[in-house]
């Protein structure tokens, strides 16, 4: 894979028993790419993104994220997965936490889960050491629990504070209106500090008041050169934030090219009939 490459995906397929719903999708995306995803609703375009996130298996095909095929079943997914945030239309935040748990939630339980690991390592080579001449060295662990959850804490308010919601850290998402949960919901994405975050149509459950809003912030997040796949319908977003479009149809990518291109002057058939019907 190039080097600049952050993700390469070669003859990705997906099937739901006799429905294939991705017939064999191919790219390659590089680091800082904001990269949108337009096209008829049933075309892939959603199963592409989980298939990426290792949310949905391949039926085949591969798919390299620097450099690990996520597709390969002897692959710990779980160890990469951590690098590839995920906001869904729907928000999915957990209705029984506070939006700060919320935010802490995955930092915190990945971390002690590493810990758990690695003590688990140490007190093994600590046994084999006793018979070893070589000794091997234990896994330094550095923080304790508090200090993770004191951290985790610190890197949620500040996030909250980021989108001017420090407020709401001690209410439940019942609470929120939707472009504040999908907000919340960017933001605990970013707590991980992943490499590439995936956008499935994230303003689609929301008002049109609220889409603004939860645009600006994507936006803003783009601007500090995080790599990005978005699935969205909001065209003018497409054409303002991405460096390349993705056209798919029929489970295939049909055409992509800069915003331009694709806007522009688009040479698939079938991307002008789109165009025409929702511009």
């Amino acid at each position: 894979m190039n080097d600049n490459n952050i993700l390469s995906v070669r003859g990705l397929k997906k099937s739901f028993g006799k429905l294939e719903v991705l017939k064999g999708v191919d790219i390659d995306i590089k680091k800082g790419e904001k990269i949108a995803i337009i096209g008829p609703s049933g075309c892939g375009k959603s199963t592409f993104l989980r298939c990426i996130n290792c949310m949905e298996d391949p039926s085949g095909g591969s798919i390299f994220f620097n450099d690990v095929d996520l597709a390969d079943q002897r692959v710990d997914i779980n160890i990469h997965r951590e690098q590839i945030g995920m906001v869904f239309q729907q928000f999915n935040l957990f209705n029984n936490k506070t939006i700060i748990e919320n935010i802490m939630l995955a930092p915190v339980s990945l971390t002690l889960k590493k810990i758990k690991k690695a003590k688990r390592k140490n007190f093994f080579t600590k046994v084999g050491n006793i018979f070893r001449k070589n000794k091997k060295e234990l896994i330094k662990i550095t923080q304790t629990k508090a200090e993770i959850v004191e951290n985790a804490r610190a890197n949620a308010e500040k996030l909250l504070k980021r989108i001017g919601l420090e407020d709401k850290a001690d209410v439940y998402p019942s609470t929120l209106s939707g472009g504040q949960k999908q907000r919340v919901a960017i933001v605990r994405a970013l707590a991980m500090n992943p490499q590439v975050i995936l956008f499935d149509e994230p303003t689609s459950a929301l008002d049109p008041e609220m889409v603004g809003e939860v645009l600006d912030l994507i936006k803003e997040v783009a601007n500090e050169g995080m790599t990005m796949l978005i699935v969205t319908h909001e065209m003018g977003f497409a054409r303002e934030v991405a460096n390349r479009v993705l056209f798919m149809d029929s489970g295939i990518i049909a055409e992509q090219g800069t915003p331009a291109e694709i806007f522009d002057n688009p040479q698939n058939p079938r991307t002008i009939q789109f165009l025409k019907a929702v511009l």
